[in-house]
């Protein structure tokens, strides 16, 4: 059956950007300054696959929040290098 391939392997193929695996957790904005919590399983270019508790009160727009401490480690050419600190 090696012509056959698996739906979520067809839907991969079909993405604009390569998605990349992690495990990462951040914010929803659902209104007001709410944060509702939320684990990135897989991120891209263009969109995410976002692993979350309740569905119900989160909108149909919103803004998803990253929060990752930082330190700068070159600086040139009015860009930045940094490195993610752990713990953070």
């Amino acid at each position: 059956m090696g012509f056959f391939r698996s739906h979520e392997q067809a839907l991969r193929e079909l993405r604009e950007s390569p998605r990349f695996d992690l495990h990462y957790p951040a914010y929803i904005e659902v209104g007001d300054g709410a944060l509702r919590n939320c684990i990135i399983c897989d991120i891209s270019a263009s969109g995410a696959k976002l692993t979350i508790g309740a569905q119900q009160d989160i909108p149909q727009e919103f803004t998803l929040l990253l929060r990752r401490r930082c330190r700068v480690i070159r600086r040139a050419d009015g860009q930045i290098g940094v490195q993610f600190l752990h713990g953070s």
